[in-house]
């Protein structure tokens, strides 16, 4: 079985990216997968890789990001493939990793991706969960603390990930987790390279619950 990204390998990884808008590598791990780009960063990236993996049906367990002063950032997506798609379909992972690197070089619309997968029957509505949004500026010395919880559907965190990103929001790191019908996410968000003040808050809380409405 193929380990985990070391630092070694990641700093390869951002050598051989040369002139490409960026270098995509999707393998496998004991109980997931993963999937690691370096690429120059910009606002909505995060949320174009997420769109991606979601179109190709796979969960999302945990992203993180790093970036440098040279504007290069190193993102690394572990993902759950319930439906065995990568494992039993080999060509499947080359064209997640090309449709990455077309998403990501701004040749293919995450949208449109989205928009053509199957959506899975909605929860009656005695399981329907009201999305909760709350803050928390002292979990991080960095940066601060966003959950939501949220009924899950193909898309949130794509839609999630765009809200913050479109407000201003620079994503850290995110944590994800599924109960049946219901999604947890917890994003570390700075803006400018500090803490959300009392008004983006605010603001941010608002567009966060419209995007947990149904797509």
């Amino acid at each position: 079985m193929t380990m985990p990204w070391t630092l070694s390998a990641c700093t390869a990884l951002a050598e051989s990216r040369g002139k490409r808008a960026a270098t995509v590598d999707v393998r496998q791990l004991d109980s997931a997968w993963q999937l690691t780009l370096v690429t120059t960063d910009r606002p909505g990236l995060f949320a174009s890789v997420a769109g991606t993996l979601s179109s190709f049906g796979m969960d999302i367990l945990k992203a993180e990001a790093f970036s440098n002063r040279r504007g290069l950032v190193l993102d690394t997506f572990t993902f759950a493939d319930p439906m065995r798609t990568l494992e039993l379909n080999p060509t499947e992972v080359d064209r997640l990793r090309a449709t990455a690197e077309r998403v990501i070089a701004g040749k293919a619309d995450v949208r449109e991706l989205l928009r053509n997968r199957p959506k899975p029957a909605p929860p009656s509505r005695k399981a329907r969960i009201p999305a909760r949004v709350s803050f928390n500026a002292e979990a991080s010395g960095a940066s601060t603390l966003i959950e939501i919880v949220a009924e899950d559907r193909p898309g949130l965190l794509y839609d999630l990930a765009s809200a913050i990103s479109s407000n201003g929001g620079n994503i850290e790191v995110v944590l994800v987790d599924t109960q049946a019908h219901k999604a947890i996410d917890v994003f570390y968000v700075t803006e400018d390279g500090k803490k959300l003040g009392p008004e983006k808050q605010e603001k941010l809380a608002d567009a966060l619950r419209r995007a947990c409405q149904p797509s």
